[in-house]
């Protein structure tokens, strides 16, 4: 579930060029203006475009219960890094993935069809290859990806990847939480 959040959190840059790309809100400036009403309002394109600002509040959310829970409750104690490879060029992977899809035509069913099957298609494959931590968005946030060894291979396997808030340096100390298997969220650790 945890990788699945933090696709959705991946695709707030490309939810934000949908909105951009198909929101159709009439504007009148005049005194005498009035609301249009909700029927002009719901076309297909907008239909897509409220879709979006749905999933970038849900990712909002989801960025709020990570930060939460890696302030309140980390995973365990905090520990050593003992190596670490900045790795941060792989955000650029997923950010030219999403940007192809911004191409489709929003203005058709079909277009729309299409592009949720590819939005779920790249969520998939990011889920299954461990891909989901190359988030763009996490780039404009300050986060930022690290392979790394700590001074316990049990809990976080060696060239483990972490998404940490913050530039992290050999010797600090962080608190985590476990993604996956080899992909942790952290941040330094209070405790020295």
């Amino acid at each position: 579930m945890n990788q699945l959040k933090l696709y959705i959190m991946s695709l707030w840059i490309l939810f934000v060029l949908v909105i951009v790309a198909t929101l159709e809100v009439p504007l009148c400036l005049s005194e005498n203006s009035t609301f249009v009403g909700w029927d002009k309002l719901c076309t297909p394109n907008n239909l897509v475009a409220f879709a979006c600002i749905i999933l970038i509040n849900l990712g909002l959310l989801f960025y709020y219960q990570f930060n939460r829970k890696l302030n309140g409750a980390p995973d365990g104690l905090p520990l050593q890094l003992t190596k670490i490879e900045n790795i941060n060029y792989e955000y650029v992977s997923l950010f030219m993935t999403l940007i192809s899809v911004i191409a489709f035509d929003f203005t058709t069913i079909r277009g729309a069809v299409l592009f949720i099957l590819v939005i779920v298609i790249l969520g998939a494959i990011f889920i299954k290859t461990e891909l989901f931590y190359s988030n763009p968005s996490f780039a404009l946030l300050g986060y930022y990806i690290y392979r790394v060894s700590t001074n316990h291979n049990e809990i976080i396997p060696d060239n483990s990847i972490l998404i940490a808030r913050g530039k992290l340096k050999v010797n600090e100390k962080v608190d985590y939480l476990r993604i996956s298997e080899s992909v942790f969220y952290c941040q330094k650790s209070k405790i020295k």
